[in-house]
């Protein structure tokens, strides 16, 4: 699916979608094909799911958007390694 076929079909809701294509360009995330898990009237509860099924399997690239957005912008970000012991 087309972002701008999940805005039509999720009217002014929170999405959590997996992005089935997608390629990096100039520092941002193009996703040319995306799969809504669910959709939602409030982002705490997008995020809670995504929380977990992150969790579960860390390798689905997931994400959370309003559909007011026209387009989708997902800036990459790069983690560096700083974690808490124990």
């Amino acid at each position: 699916m087309k972002w701008e076929d999940a805005r039509s079909i999720y009217i002014n809701k929170w999405i959590l979608f997996e992005a089935i294509e997608a390629y990096s360009k100039d520092g941002k995330r193009i996703v040319q094909d995306l799969s809504v898990i669910n959709s939602y009237q409030e982002g705490k509860e997008a995020l809670k799911e995504y929380a977990e099924k992150h969790k579960k399997d860390k390798s689905r690239e997931m994400y959370v958007y309003h559909t007011k957005h026209d387009n989708l912008f997902i800036e990459e970000r790069t983690w560096i390694g700083v974690r808490k012991n124990g």
